[in-house]
């Protein structure tokens, strides 16, 4: 009897399992028509008190607006920065040549974005002096970064940080860097984590052995170590060979996930058990664009699988969990949600003084959205007068677009074995 009760008092006492939610973003592209999108939706104060003041952010409170519930909800959410935020308005652009304002950062960090990586092929598009002024910019906006910094030791130093009791490690390097290079000096100001594909590149750099050896040292440091990684061809839809053998020596060598991107479209999401420990990891080779202007002449005529899909992405989401203090931590909970980017190219481009409107949307939130609308107008009278019958048109070929974009999106993405997402909303009612 005494037994029975003390293992009651254990139980009851028993510290709950730790639970830390993650979710990982693709790559975030601050295109011209982006920042324009972002302008047009722009909201200031009266300036009554003084200048007038921006209330959203520039309007880019817009542009994110649709997945800031899902990023604040996590604990920690990461998304690869893919430019650097000078803060200066004369900064050279071009189509492939970016910089984006500090409100963009602002933003993201409303949205409940904690993390960037800052290790990609655009990192230097602003000379290394971006670099450093975007470090500064990502600590006003209250964001950490990984990936880059002031020596090539700071580069690759992990960034950890601590939830519910979990040390959680993020790492980050790049396969690409558009010509550009580090500082052949590894104490030289600034760098970026480099593996590239060829050895022998100008300036500093670290070969895959030596990554993984990175890895392998930073994964000690922390109970769960997530890797980003810039690697992969663009606008293919198949890992790089080279990559699919680095991703299983990086989780051979401690990674837990690992989270990819730079090819602007969607790759498969894998699950692997390692030989080493048994455990149970997970590579995603690209998240594809979070927000972008590719593929803004989108017009949906189910015409195949090419037209629209660096339009396509996701949101990644998954736990990590360990069930009492010192237990080791595994990987849960995976799920993917679709995400389309919303992009109103040919009307702005057709109707004067029409606001563009590029954002990602959640795509089940919209098959909702839309079933909602057309069930209210169904319910309406047999005879309608002629607008609600223009609407309703439109709201079915927009219902057929996200349906179709979110079965490639699952069809591509499929990690096995796991949980993807909401349930797609009821059905079309009839009439």
């Amino acid at each position: 009897m005494l037994v029975q009760a003390f293992l009651l008092v254990s139980l009851l006492h028993a510290a709950p399992p730790e639970r830390v939610e993650l979710v990982f973003g693709g790559d975030v592209i601050p295109h011209g028509e982006v920042k324009e999108a972002a302008a047009d939706h722009a909201r200031s104060d009266s300036g009554d008190a003084g200048p007038a003041r921006s209330i959203n952010h520039e309007g880019w409170d817009h542009v994110f607006g649709p997945l800031a519930d899902v990023l604040r909800a996590a604990d920690v959410a990461m998304v690869n920065l893919e430019t650097p935020s000078t803060g200066n308005p004369l900064a050279r652009t071009a189509p492939l040549l970016f910089d984006a304002p500090p409100a963009m950062l602002h933003a993201l960090a409303a949205a409940g974005v904690d993390v960037v990586s800052t290790a990609n092929n655009h990192v230097f598009d602003q000379r290394r002096a971006g670099a450093e002024a975007t470090w500064k910019h990502l600590a006003e906006a209250g964001l950490r970064s990984v990936g880059t910094g002031p020596s090539e030791a700071a580069a690759w130093e992990p960034l950890i940080v601590e939830k519910r009791g979990m040390r959680i490690g993020f790492l980050s390097f790049t396969r690409w860097l558009n010509g550009a290079r580090n500082p052949m000096e590894p104490e030289t100001s600034p760098h970026v984590a480099y593996v590239p594909y060829r050895g022998k590149v100008n300036g500093s750099w670290h070969s895959p052995e030596a990554a993984v050896e990175l890895v392998r040292a930073a994964a000690r440091r922390c109970d769960a170590l997530i890797v980003a990684v810039h690697w992969g061809t663009e606008y293919s839809h198949t890992p790089h060979p080279e990559d699919r053998k680095l991703a299983r020596a990086l989780l051979e060598a401690g990674a837990l996930a690992i989270i990819g991107h730079h090819p602007h479209v969607l790759q498969p999401i894998e699950s692997y058990r390692t030989s080493s420990s048994g455990r149970d990891t997970l590579v995603a080779f690209s998240l594809g664009n979070l927000i972008a202007n590719q593929d803004r002449h989108y017009v949906h005529r189910r015409a195949g699988e090419a037209d629209g899909s660096k339009r396509d992405s996701v949101l990644l989401r998954f736990s990590l969990t360990r069930p009492r203090p010192g237990a080791p931590v595994s990987l849960e909970g995976v799920s993917v949600l679709p995400v389309w980017i919303e992009n109103n190219h040919y009307v702005a481009l057709g109707r004067n003084r029409v606001p563009r409107h590029i954002q990602p949307v959640l795509l089940d939130e919209e098959l909702r959205a839309i079933n909602e609308r057309l069930l209210a107008l169904s319910a309406r009278a047999l005879t309608q007068p002629r607008e609600v019958r223009q609407e309703r048109t439109a709201l079915e070929r927009r219902l057929d677009m996200a349906r179709y974009r979110r079965e490639l999106i699952l069809r591509i993405t499929r990690p096995p074995g796991s949980d993807v997402g909401p349930a797609e909303p009821g059905r079309r009612p009839a009439g």
